[in-house]
């Protein structure tokens, strides 16, 4: 299953990242195999992938964006939809569900795309449904794990990159052995 993880990654716009939260995903579900054949390894575990130009609609996604919020002065119903989302010590930003925000067909789309994406290369059945995200001074997201969610999380990158002007906006990911505290132990 996928996951919308609200966060900014520095990437182009267009651009998908996934991130994998376990080593494993069930596969039965969309008949995918990746058993070890004996006497070869398993190939080495892969925790970030990014996907440039992924949605093509995602232009179309970014312009709905810039729309609703070109006329400061004007109070347009979608400026409000806004939720601002305050978790001590893990989350600060403004989320809303993307099912809400864009035209049906530019949604459809969107999800079609990321649900085909996360069939056919990870194996998973599903998305869950995606969250809209903006981050203005003092908003972050300190370390955490959406791994309740499922094994993988995605970030589509609507940030206009070489435009921007502000700072920051990275994610930070640990390496895998970070947490991989019984490995060596003896017991």
């Amino acid at each position: 299953r996928l996951h919308a993880a609200p966060v900014l990654l520095p990437m182009q716009s267009r651009t998908l990242a996934v991130l994998a939260f376990a080593h494993l995903c069930d596969t039965t579900s969309v008949g995918v195999s990746r058993a070890v054949l004996p006497g070869l390894s398993a190939s080495a575990a892969e925790h970030v992938r990014t996907v440039p130009n992924f949605f093509e609609g995602a232009d179309e996604l970014r312009a709905t964006f810039d729309e609703y919020f070109a006329d400061p002065r004007q109070a347009h119903p979608m400026r409000f939809v806004w939720d601002y989302w305050h978790v001590p010590d893990q989350y600060t930003l403004h989320r809303t569900q993307a099912a809400d925000y864009f035209e049906p067909a530019s949604f459809e789309a969107l999800t079609a795309a990321l649900t085909t994406y996360g069939q056919q290369e990870l194996g998973c059945r599903d998305i869950s449904p995606p969250w809209l995200s903006y981050y203005v001074d003092g908003c972050e997201q300190l370390l955490h794990a959406d791994v309740p969610q499922g094994p993988f999380a995605y970030v589509l990158s609507l940030t206009l990159w070489d435009e921007r002007r502000f700072t920051g906006g990275h994610t930070q990911i640990l390496q895998p052995w970070v947490l991989d505290y019984w490995r060596g132990f003896d017991s």
